[in-house]
């Protein structure tokens, strides 16, 4: 219910530099409340565009609170020639672990006390309101019920882009994600979701502020939003070798348990645990990989599947890497008993000196909810290709022209069709393409899309696979590209990693400039 006023505090700082348009979004501020009007954030996103065309602007620097920021996330991806930098301050549209926003304002408040404890839920720290004005607040959000109930959020969550997770890494634009250290409504979790998944995107926290920061430090947020605009491109891509190390782990982790039992797959899952790993399950507590192999024999004839749901990388204070992620869990016991459940996951990696991939150091598993029955559905194959995938991005990022790693990764008569560089059939081939390409980078960032993997035969498995990529050259020019990968794999589940037959790669969006 908020409106283009919000801003006019740090639109006056920011005018000082800017030419500044507040516009009311469709249904909110000055504009018609229509009940026939469809509210979803992609007509949203649309009208947006009607807006600025009418104004005659090609381009512009956008900036949205909550609802506003899910709006131009969402414009970002279906627009982006239209956008020079995005700041998403506090921004709704991700769903993550079941949290939704658009829900707890819909409500009649008939006390001052009401109105308090929504003020207190929006602010770090609620300013004081003259009583007559109170009661005003009080009429405008009751007269407004029906219509945020029964039109607006309804249009939301049924509408396109409500949920833009899987969406993220097409938004082109430098990113500043701003978060409200005290924010009660989107949680820090979406934050960082948002920081880690735009190809170029930087996080960064207002300490004393909730989720409108710019009504309660309204010139912090407009000077970070200045500084930010001045940033170079080149300085907003960051790395994703981080996220693909993880990845690489994370989903190796489920294999084991997805196959047959055998000493061989044992000592391949060992080598993805430190020595002192924790892991702690419903069924209680582990220390030490020492004691995990033990632990397996219950898994003994088990028909196991874990479904990804969400899943998100960041880095801790003290250099490690925290894996949270959500997952849909099945099994099928020896005596035919079947079950289903979510999981969460939070776990911890550390890079050990001289290897490529971390450890884990600790594992949390915890069911969050029993879903309702349905068939089993493998997921083998999709968590081993996830592995392969990832860990061959985490050594294309490597630059550092080095081959061996690859051999792991290719069958003997493999042939990779890399468009651009012709047909590559020998570990040979490939290290002189590795010593030209890639090392006159500086930085590579690749961000996967639309993966799919179907089964072809015994072992074999087709995957295709977007990849939107970020670049930065050694003379610090920001250069991107999109590409398609149609990969044959074959599979020996007793090696660490699947192997790539053949790849063949055609281009989306041409390598070229970031404008």
């Amino acid at each position: 219910g908020d409106d283009k006023n919000s801003f006019l505090q740090s639109a006056a700082k920011l005018s000082e530099q800017y030419n500044l348009i507040l516009p009311d979004l469709v249904g909110h501020g000055e504009n018609d409340r229509d009940p026939n009007r469809n509210y979803s954030i992609d007509s949203q996103a649309n009208f947006l565009k009607a807006f600025l065309t009418k104004l005659g602007l090609e381009r512009v620097h956008l900036v949205g609170n909550s609802m506003g920021g899910h709006t131009v996330a969402a414009f970002a991806i279906k627009f982006p020639e239209r956008v020079n930098t995005l700041v998403l301050l506090d921004a709704a549209g991700l769903k993550i672990d079941d949290h939704v926003v658009y829900t707890g304002f819909g409500k009649t408040i008939d006390s001052d006390e009401e109105l308090q404890a929504v003020m207190d839920r929006v602010f770090y720290k609620a300013p004081t309101i003259p009583g007559s004005v109170r009661t005003l607040m009080r009429e405008q959000i009751n007269a407004s019920k029906d219509f945020v109930d029964n039109t607006l959020v309804k249009d939301i969550t049924d509408g396109a882009y409500f949920n833009l997770k899987d969406k993220l890494p097409l938004i082109q634009a430098p990113t500043l994600v701003l978060q409200g250290k005290h924010d009660q409504v989107v949680k820090m979790n979406a934050a960082e979701y948002y920081a880690a998944n735009i190809p170029m995107a930087t996080l960064q926290i207002i300490e004393n502020a909730g989720h409108s920061p710019q009504l309660e430090v309204p010139d912090e947020v407009a000077q970070t939003i200045m500084d930010f605009i001045e940033d170079g491109k080149a300085n907003m891509i960051k790395s994703t070798k981080n996220t693909h190390a993880a990845l690489t782990q994370y989903y190796r982790w489920y294999q084991l348990y997805e196959g047959e039992l055998s000493d061989v797959r044992i000592n391949n899952q060992m080598g993805i645990l430190s020595n002192d790993v924790l892991i702690k399950t419903s069924a209680g507590e582990m220390k030490g990989s020492a004691n995990y192999p033990a632990r397996l024999a219950v898994y003994k004839g088990w028909s196991n599947a874990h479904h990804v749901q969400n899943v998100n990388v960041t880095e801790t204070e003290d250099g490690k890497l925290n894996l949270e992620a959500d997952i849909i869990y099945q099994n099928i016991q020896p005596s035919g008993e079947e079950s289903i459940y979510s999981l969460h996951y939070s776990t911890f990696l550390e890079n050990s000196e001289g290897e490529l991939l971390p450890l884990f150091t600790e594992l949390n598993l915890v069911p969050t909810g029993k879903l309702e029955p349905k068939p089993f559905e493998a997921a083998y194959a999709e968590n081993r290709m996830q592995s392969l995938l990832h860990y061959w991005l985490l050594n294309m990022e490597q630059l550092d022209g080095n081959v061996t790693p690859f051999e792991e990764l290719l069958a003997p008569d493999f042939a990779l069709d890399f468009s651009t560089a012709g047909l590559i059939e020998s570990t040979e081939t490939l290290a002189t393409w590795l010593q030209t390409v890639p090392t006159q980078l500086k930085l590579s960032s690749h961000y996967p899309q639309n993966f799919i993997v179907k089964a072809v035969g015994d072992n074999q498995y087709e995957m295709e696979v977007d990849l939107v990529w970020r670049g930065v050259t050694k003379d610090d020019k920001a250069v991107k590209a999109t590409t398609h990968h149609k990969w044959l794999v074959v599979d020996d589940p007793n090696e660490r990693f699947a192997r790539i037959k053949t790849s063949k790669i055609t281009q989306i969006d041409p390598l070229s400039p970031m404008e």
